[in-house]
């Protein structure tokens, strides 16, 4: 489906905040399921899918794991001797936060759709500041990019002859704690590079900025934003009601 990147801005902020407000496993399963149907419409397979989400996967379980262990709950149904340790309200406050990294995580395949020169055009168009528009989408820039920086430690990590299959838990949730500086670091020279590259291209020497193409919502767009807004509002005011 062919549409402007601010009407995909728009749902992505939509099913966002959905997401940021339900607080119930079921809630998000559906806006899950939904965000789902979204991205199929918009050619993305299960394996494109897939794909996205797999570097996350550790993520999710650690926090699953941290939640269900450390959110107080009286229905215990694992413990240590006079300590509890897991409760069924524990096991539901992981769910809910690994749901709605899932959907916002999911929702967020829809700004691959679009490329950053028309990211930035878009927010423009809407009176953004310029320098806040590149900043944005720098940083959205930047997340595929920490992924695909884990990839290539994890491969370089298999190549020398681990087999990260078998690594106990325990010892991988080490391995994963101490590649979290290296990775981090690596993009962190990245942005230095790029801020350096900007200054010396003369990055914000002019006040206004020309452009060569313009973007214009057509009616299809127009639908689609008011419907997204106007259903997330509904959605929004039964919760809270």
């Amino acid at each position: 489906m062919l549409l402007d990147p601010r009407s995909k801005m728009i749902m992505v902020i939509c099913i966002s905040s959905l997401a940021l407000i339900y607080n119930t496993p079921a809630r998000l399963l559906q806006l899950l399921l939904v965000t789902l149907v979204l991205l199929f419409i918009f050619s993305f397979n299960l394996r494109v899918i897939a794909g996205y989400l797999k570097p996350f996967i550790f993520l999710m379980f650690f926090l699953f794991v941290v939640q269900s262990i450390f959110s107080p709950g009286d229905r215990v149904i694992l413990s240590l001797g006079p300590v509890s340790l897991i409760s069924i309200e524990g096991v539901l406050a992981g769910a809910t936060v690994v749901l709605r990294l899932l959907v916002i995580t999911a929702a967020a395949m829809l700004f691959t759709t679009f490329s950053s020169r028309d990211f930035i055009l878009g927010l423009v168009q809407w009176k953004v500041p310029y320098e806040i528009a590149f900043m944005v989408s720098t940083a959205l820039r930047f997340l595929p990019l920490f992924r695909d920086e884990l990839k290539n430690v994890l491969t370089a990590i298999q190549l020398r002859g681990v087999d990260l299959k078998k690594v106990p838990w325990g010892k991988k949730m080490v391995m994963y704690r101490r590649l979290t500086f290296p990775v981090v670091y690596r993009n962190m020279l990245k942005a230095e590079q790029l801020a350096i590259a900007m200054e010396a291209r003369g990055f914000r020497a002019y006040p206004q900025r020309t452009y060569l193409r313009q973007l214009n919502l057509q009616r299809v767009d127009y639908v689609v934003i008011l419907v997204s807004l106007l259903v997330t509002f509904i959605l929004i005011m039964r919760y809270i009601s």
